[in-house]
């Protein structure tokens, strides 16, 4: 069973598989800081574990935490890649 400071630990390292196990602990409260932890870390790693727990957690708090993390996440890839994308020049 993991702590809070035991998620604000993971998070500073960056340590998503760490959080993506905190995914499954028993406490609500560090499932949640887990999700939004991953959320601003969006290592893609963490797209099918958030969206699972966003359809499945128990706890409506926790489901909401994982939504919002999804969303930071699935943002921040379509920023990356629309980056990576070449760019076409104006013609005319």
């Amino acid at each position: 069973m993991a702590t809070i400071d035991d998620i604000d630990t993971m998070r500073d390292a960056r340590d998503v598989d760490g959080l993506i196990r905190a995914l499954g602990d028993a406490d609500e409260f560090v499932r949640t800081e887990a999700a939004l932890s991953l959320g601003t870390i969006a290592d893609p790693r963490a797209r099918e574990p958030l969206d699972r727990m966003r359809k499945e957690d128990p706890s409506t708090s926790a489901r909401e935490a994982a939504a919002t993390a999804y969303t930071w996440l699935v943002g921040r890839i379509q920023e990356v890649e629309a980056i990576r994308e070449p760019r076409t020049p104006p013609t005319g």
